[in-house]
């Protein structure tokens, strides 16, 4: 199918913009570009210098659609692994429109979603996770997680797979001579290296998924939960974050009845900020849904900031929920720094522990750069380690890491159980070929088709 057709769609975002791009890709693609593309430089994209640029209209009819430049690719050496036109023309939604409907006229097919990387997947041009990387870049919501995507796109994790599954491969290769030749007085000295081979590979599988929680706040950000009793300021200190009145803000306790989100980036990590309910006792059935909700965003928060009013003394439910925050990654934030205060550090790390505090007016912004300070810091280890070390950020291959780590925790067992060699094979044979699947070397068709469909159109 990929040596008969040759696919095009629009390659650029949605919308109007300075520049737009109409990427065609397949065996007939110089073909495609002659009929719809008029250039004085060359008689035929077949004679194109490769890489280079040039000048010319698209026509239809006789009659410029648009101007703007084509470039070349050659195959192999193209994105696709196949020969690609790149036409740029105008940003205009209408010259894109009628570009593409004269590349699908003469000979073109639309894409799919994703099938441009797909082809480069199939042509050997990228792995699997290489693949994915290039949607992890368009996705990126920080600096740290394009570090993270570029390095994963160059092959950092292809390299850690690849190896894993060379040691996995050797480990089979040395339980399968003692398999084959049992006559020979090898087991001893196969178990004893077989034993340390698996120590390293289980070490190295499980400090890499101890890291997928870093990667994942990387990828999506550090869900941070802003609790705290009603009116203690929680919805002013997310407007005073976002710089915008997101939340309404009044002098009523319990305005806030359900938990709103909206994120925000400090240094490269995006922070996913949670207003809840105020937390206290009511009848009201409806606050009490928020509330335990609020609750809830506690408990699978990342981070939780915990607003107090410093000029009131510390009330019951202050007390309850400074204690609670022992042990966790948090922060307070003593607000209402503009009125007299009746609280200071000290008061407050006397029920939470040793955690940073953070004094501010959200009315007034006063203290705002203190804790941006604060979160920054908070961040700085996603940040600074994000492209220099592997972390994984695709769910996807937690869940494989996860299982082969298993497989090879069996294989361990079995070991130590003087369990019948081919046995233990089986687990590491298991364990080789889930490894695969991350970079696509052992996978089936319909799984390929499933990951390339969130991909965009044009990429």
């Amino acid at each position: 199918m990929y040596e008969e057709t040759t696919i095009a769609a629009i390659a650029t975002a949605p919308g109007e913009g300075g520049i737009g791009i109409i990427r065609l890709s397949g065996a007939a693609a110089t073909d495609v570009a002659d009929r719809l593309f008029h250039t004085k430089k060359i008689p035929s994209f077949h004679e194109a210098q490769p890489y280079h640029m040039y000048f010319g209209h698209v026509v239809r009819n006789g009659q410029p659609v648009d101007e703007g430049l084509a470039v070349y690719m050659k195959a192999p050496h193209s994105y696709t692994g196949e020969d690609v036109v790149e036409l740029q023309i105008h940003g205009s939604m209408e010259a894109l429109r009628q570009t593409l409907e004269l590349a699908l006229e003469n000979g073109a097919v639309m894409a799919h979603r994703g099938e441009f990387t797909k082809r480069a997947f199939l042509n050997g041009r990228l792995d699997l996770s290489q693949a994915e990387a290039v949607m992890d870049i368009i996705e990126a919501k920080g600096s740290a997680a394009l570090s993270q995507a570029e390095s994963h796109l160059s092959g950092a994790l292809s390299g850690f797979v690849r190896h894993c599954r060379s040691q996995l491969k050797d480990l089979i290769g040395k339980l399968e001579v003692t398999i084959d030749y049992p006559e020979e007085d090898l087991e001893d000295l196969t178990n004893e290296e077989i034993r340390h081979s698996l120590a390293e590979i289980q070490t190295s599988l499980a400090a890499l998924l101890k890291r997928s929680e870093q990667g994942r706040i990387i990828k999506d950000g550090l869900r941070t939960a802003i609790v705290g009793r009603p009116n203690a300021g929680k919805s002013s200190l997310l407007n005073a974050l976002l710089q915008e009145e997101r939340a309404i803000v009044t002098d009523i306790p319990g305005t806030t009845r359900d938990t709103i989100e909206e994120s925000i980036k400090i240094g490269g990590v995006p922070l996913v900020l949670m207003d809840t309910a105020g937390i206290r006792e009511t009848d009201n059935t409806i606050e009490r849904i928020g509330i335990e909700r609020a609750k809830e965003s506690m408990e699978k928060a990342d981070l939780i900031m915990a607003v107090i009013d410093g000029s009131e003394p510390l009330s019951k439910e202050d007390k309850e929920l400074l204690t609670s925050l022992k042990g966790r990654k948090a922060l307070v934030i003593l607000n209402k720094y503009d009125l007299p205060q009746e609280l200071d550090a000290k008061d407050v790390q006397d029920l939470a522990g040793h955690i940073p505090v953070v004094p501010i007016s959200a009315r007034y912004g006063s203290g705002m750069e203190e804790l941006e300070e604060e979160l920054h810091r908070i961040t700085d280890h996603q940040d600074a380690m994000a492209g220099r070390e592997l972390f994984l950020t695709n769910l996807r291959h937690v869940d494989l890491v996860k299982k082969s780590l298993a497989a090879v925790e069996r294989a361990q067992e079995s070991l130590a159980e003087a369990m019948p060699a081919d046995c233990i094979t089986v687990d590491l044979t298991e364990a080789w070929q889930t490894m695969g699947e991350i970079t696509g070397d052992s996978i089936d068709n319909e799984l390929i088709n499933t990951i390339f469909e969130r991909f965009c159109v044009g990429k």
